[in-house]
């Protein structure tokens, strides 16, 4: 009678569990295993992870809309942070100076920012927008009453003439109007100057805001930048080997962009502008500003102002003051690249002239002036971000 239970009661359990089970039980090793009837059905609709997905869907709904919000003065803050960074070490010398007392620190390097950038740019735009409007008047008197015709002659007797017989298989010299390419490319940069000159004078009053705003960021990223960047490293998802080294490497590109590109070409210019005062040159400062730009470009460089310039006066009949550019361009202005440039780099990162001269055009043509800002900015972050490439996948690479 037990053994007859015990079999009836066997059978009954069997039944159950294959009931429970929905699909008879899972074999293994030809045994029927008992499936736990508590586990989740393989064909659910639940997303197990959904509220992580949810939490990064609101993440980003709002740093759009915090995009929206702080859009108009994005390009101020780019531009606060950018010299956040230039005069970090300044703040911190100072706070050491004043016993770490951080408002005073940050105060007082916001003062010497506007005193050595701000006012200095201002009044160099002002400058060059009234040269503009006077080089484009010279120009036009001059070619008015035929005193640079000679600079125009293909005849025998000018100085053109000897590019004539090179020049004639590949253009066509007759129809090649110079004085009126001349004319018309002085009168669009004038234009160009004067409509952006009168553009900052109808929007004084924003520009006021933004140098407000400017100030006003400046002041807490230097007081709070290192809490900003320690907030930052912990929220990144990124391995902690790396953060370092890319806040490192924006630093060294960001002061070597500023200090080894644009302060060496506004050296540059500026040494050039004296030349040009010297030899007599109208509207120093424009075309000082014009020399600034070209020494960007790497092999040409300053030349393509300075030496057409000097030959421009030779012709004329200024001899003394076309030798006096030359050689002025030649073994000064020529040799600020050479003795300048890596001084103020020093142990930075090293630079490549040939891409920033491009992001600066390419930014100024993308975004206007912004790009000025906006087109290293991008350099600086594709060149970070290469460097964590290299990083990252060193072993492969060197395979």
């Amino acid at each position: 009678m037990k053994k007859m239970l015990k079999k009836v009661a066997s059978k009954y359990v069997d039944s159950l569990a294959e009931s429970l089970s929905g699909d008879g039980g899972n074999k293994r090793g030809g045994k029927k295993t008992l499936r736990n009837p508590f586990v989740e059905k393989e064909h659910t609709m639940i997303v197990s992870r959904l509220p992580g997905y949810f939490l990064i869907f609101c993440l980003l709904a709002v740093l759009y809309l915090l995009y929206l919000v702080t859009a108009p003065f994005l390009t101020t803050l780019i531009i606060a942070a950018v010299l956040t960074i230039l005069f970090y070490g300044v703040y911190k010398k100072l706070l050491k100076f004043f016993g770490g007392y951080s408002r005073i620190a940050s105060a007082i390097t916001c003062l010497l920012v506007v005193l050595i950038i701000i006012v200095p740019l201002a009044a160099f735009i002002v400058l060059l927008a009234r040269e503009a409007i006077d080089m484009y008047a010279t120009v036009s008197t001059k070619i008015a009453s035929g005193a640079l015709d000679p600079l125009f002659r293909w005849e025998e007797g000018g100085w053109l003439f000897d590019l004539k017989g090179k020049l004639e298989p590949v253009v066509d010299l007759d129809g090649l109007d110079l004085k009126g390419m001349v004319v018309t490319a002085a009168q669009d940069v004038s234009t160009f100057l004067v409509g952006q000159s009168a553009l900052i004078a109808k929007n004084i009053g924003a520009l006021i805001v933004d140098f407000i705003i400017m100030l006003f960021s400046m002041f807490y990223l230097f007081r709070d930048g290192d809490k900003f960047v320690e907030k930052f490293t912990i929220l990144s998802p990124l391995p902690k080997k790396y953060e370092k080294q890319i806040y490192g490497r924006i630093d060294q590109t960001v002061k070597a962009i500023a200090f080894g590109v644009f302060l060496t070409a506004i050296i540059q210019g500026v040494i050039a502008g004296i030349g040009y005062t010297v030899a007599g040159i109208p509207n120093p400062v424009f075309w000082a500003s014009a020399t600034a730009l070209f020494s960007l470009i790497p092999l040409i460089g300053t030349a393509a102002i300075w030496f057409p310039a000097a030959v421009i006066v030779f012709v004329l009949g200024n001899y003394a003051g076309g030798i006096f550019l030359v050689l002025w361009g030649m073994f000064v202005v020529g040799t600020v690249d050479n003795l300048v440039r890596p001084y103020l780099i020093g142990g930075k990162s090293h630079m490549y002239p040939l891409l920033t001269f491009f992001v600066v055009l390419g930014g100024l043509w993308t975004f206007g002036l912004k790009g000025i800002v906006f087109g290293p900015l991008i350099l600086v972050l594709f060149l970070t971000l290469l460097h964590v490439y290299e990083l990252e996948y060193k072993k492969v690479l060197n395979k």
